[in-house]
């Protein structure tokens, strides 16, 4: 639906929050090469159900270092109940090697109405170049698309990831263009809120599409869970908090109580077992986001 110069303002307001931690980095973007319409026509069925999970980082040895506060939670994710909420998606996109990839996403609010937020692995390889073919498919399930498919028509990432591959920011955002109905991705969906600065020790569910091991990547997961460590080597620090999805669901939306996106899946350690770290959204994050409302 479109939204009221009053929900502007109330966007404008939560970014307009305070952020703590790193310095502002600039963002970095790509304008997609790929029609919309070429993109949907890509995606058939069979390429969607064969896409595998994007590559995300397992690190061998644990840099996490348990925060003061830290609370053991639930790991064990359930399908959403139907009918799935209209904000989170699955993501596709295709690598530079010709390699189709799935993750995670949520439409947040935006004054274009139309912001997909991610992690940054899910739109550049950082370091180095953006992906293509990127499709978002809000409340999928076993191939449905109940409010259509949004195709990219630019990608954006933090300068961080997209030069160095800094876990602290991989966060990614991705602008996309209407559906086959002609709406926009406001018109279509009830997106969420970002918030950025938010408490660390909190209680999030955690929404995806796992897709590896004992997942099918076909039905939208969440963990209700909460802040359980902060890894101390992400800059800015990373959070942790326990759920057991896997690969696919990279990106996918940390939502708080107030039912704003305070973070994504990133990455793990293969020593904490069901233990998924996202980055805290602060001013670098607050940039991206800035920048993909303008696209």
């Amino acid at each position: 639906m479109r939204r009221s110069l009053l929900s502007l303002v109330a966007v404008a307001l939560v970014v307009a929050m305070p952020c703590a931690g790193s310095a502002v980095a600039y963002p970095v973007g790509h304008l997609s090469e790929e029609s919309s319409e070429k993109v949907i026509r890509y995606w058939t069925p069979e390429r969607m159900r064969q896409a595998v999970p994007a590559p995300r980082a397992s690190r061998p040895v644990p840099a996490a270092k348990p925060a003061k506060g830290g609370e053991t939670s639930s790991a064990t994710s359930i399908e959403v109940p139907q009918p799935y909420p209209s904000a989170f998606g699955k993501v596709f996109f295709t690598d530079n090697s010709g390699v189709n990839y799935v993750c995670s996403g949520t439409a947040v609010l935006s004054a274009n109405e139309s912001v997909v937020w991610t992690a940054g692995h899910c739109v550049n390889e950082g370091p180095g170049a953006f992906y293509k073919n990127f499709l978002f498919v809000p409340a999928y399930r076993d191939g449905a698309a109940p409010y259509g498919k949004f195709a990219a028509s630019s990608l954006l990432t933090t300068s961080g990831w997209q030069a160095s591959g800094e876990w602290g920011v991989d966060l990614g955002a991705a602008v996309v263009a209407t559906n086959a109905a002609g709406q926009t991705l406001s018109d279509a969906v009830a997106e969420a809120p970002l918030v950025f600065g938010a408490p660390r020790n909190q209680a999030y569910r955690l929404y995806g599409y796992p897709a590896a091991k004992r997942f099918s990547g076909q039905r939208m997961r969440v963990c209700d869970t909460s802040w359980l460590m902060d890894d101390t080597f992400a800059t800015p620090d990373t959070m942790g908090a326990s759920c057991d999805m896997t690969g696919g669901s990279s990106g996918g939306g940390w939502v708080t109580a107030t039912g704003a996106v305070a973070s994504v899946v990133s990455y793990g350690y293969s020593s904490l077992r069901n233990v998924l770290f996202g980055p805290h959204l602060e001013a670098d994050a607050q940039s991206l986001y800035l920048a993909a409302e303008l696209g």
